[in-house]
């Protein structure tokens, strides 16, 4: 059987309507908000490297030697981007006060450990170094360099939070961006993950809408599944379906009439997400 039939077994063996033949897509990788370079607990932001060893063979490393940024980067990042897309399409860099993005996220932006907090993320996220073989050549669409590179170049943070600061993002995450990555998000849902905490069913958001596609059903074995989004702890033998009831499966929870209308887990060690119709 050809995956799209086997993808159509599936969705039949599950009662779900049989999905029109994907639209052939040239390969091409995220952007690398894409990657789980935040905690997802406070205490995890102590680490200082990840590692991910994909099925395909690639890998992701990613060292913080400042401890990775908390679970409120993802909302710090969402903002900047959101309203700074019009100047990073033309340019590497983008201005605005720190101000505007507390408010935004509906944080006090008069509270002085809220801005505190954001500048050591920012300290953290400016110092983060990624090595990774899983962007794709254009040309080819082979994986056959490893990138080393950051995601912000240079920043101008301005000490009274209400003037404006300026971030400068590196090339390659901004040839990634130009590649309509963000265009597949609905960012008002994206910041509004943000604004109730929840970074990490933000990240699982972005990370499945990619792999969704237009895939008429998405299969992973669990613990690769949990491997793919740095969380492969989560998958030790010990208390696996406790762990998961406390984190991975809320988060999953929360993107149902988003970026899928479900899951399922089949006796097999199996996860099955299907596309919102």
């Amino acid at each position: 059987m050809t995956s799209q039939e086997v993808d159509a077994a599936i969705r039949q063996s599950l009662g779900l309507s049989a999905k029109p033949e994907p639209v052939p897509t040239v390969p091409q990788e995220g952007h690398v908000c894409e990657f789980p370079f935040w905690s997802f607990s406070k205490q995890r932001s102590s680490e200082t490297k990840l590692h991910i060893d994909y099925e395909d063979g690639s890998f992701l490393t990613i060292r913080a030697p400042e401890g990775m940024p908390s679970p409120g980067f993802p909302g710090y990042l969402d903002v900047i981007l959101f309203y700074g897309q019009r100047d990073l399409f033309l340019q590497d860099h983008t201005s605005l006060s720190v101000y505007s993005i507390l408010k935004t996220l509906e944080m006090d932006p008069h509270h002085s450990g809220n801005y505190a907090h954001f500048r050591r993320d920012m300290h953290r996220a400016f110092y983060m170094g990624f090595e990774t073989d899983r962007f794709r050549n254009p040309a080819t669409g082979q994986r056959s360099h490893v990138f080393y590179f950051r995601a912000l170049q240079s920043m101008q943070l301005a000490k009274n939070r209400q003037e404006i600061s300026t971030f400068y993002f590196d090339r390659l995450f901004m040839e990634s961006l130009r590649a309509g990555y963000l265009k597949r998000l609905d960012f008002d849902f994206c910041l509004h993950l943000d604004r109730q905490g929840e970074a990490l069913a933000r990240f699982l958001y972005g990370h499945l809408v990619k792999r969704i596609g237009e895939k008429a059903i998405y299969q992973r074995r669990l613990t690769g599944f949990l491997n793919d989004i740095g969380m492969s702890q989560v998958a030790e033998p010990k208390r696996i379906t406790e762990r998961l009831k406390r984190t991975v499966y809320p988060a999953l929870d929360l993107l149902k009439g988003e970026a899928l209308s479900g899951y399922e887990l089949d006796d097999r060690g199996n996860i099955f997400f299907i596309p919102k119709d």
